[in-house]
């Protein structure tokens, strides 16, 4: 099971990160489900595999954001981690000054800390 993990600093909470993550995903052809004020949910399928993405508004002024799916990680869940590029690459175009401060397939399976 493919799962993949990333860290952006520093985002605003409030409406212009509400309206990028809607803008990502009506662009994706994808509903954004907000499950709280903080935390948001993402369902999409990526040729015939569905993807679940969640979004995380931390303490402070991070964004967490979980790329998971049922394909393998034995051949590195390309298409996942596909998708977990391309969101981290608009999110980076929507939310001014912000940087990818953590990637679990970059950095290490597990967060340490910000």
């Amino acid at each position: 099971m493919a799962r993949f993990e990333a860290l952006i600093t520093p985002v605003a909470d409030g409406q212009a990160l509400c309206a990028a993550l809607e803008q990502i995903a009506q662009s994706w052809g994808a509903a954004l489900t907000w499950l709280d004020r903080r935390n948001a949910s993402l369902d999409l399928v990526s040729g015939g595999l569905p993807v679940k993405l969640l979004l995380e508004l931390r303490r402070g002024d991070v964004l967490g954001v979980l790329v998971s799916s049922r394909e393998g990680m034995g051949a590195g869940a390309p298409q996942s981690k596909k998708l977990l590029d391309q969101l981290l690459r608009e999110l980076l175009a929507h939310v001014p000054r912000a940087q990818v401060q953590f990637r679990s397939d970059r950095d290490g399976p597990i967060f340490q800390g910000v």
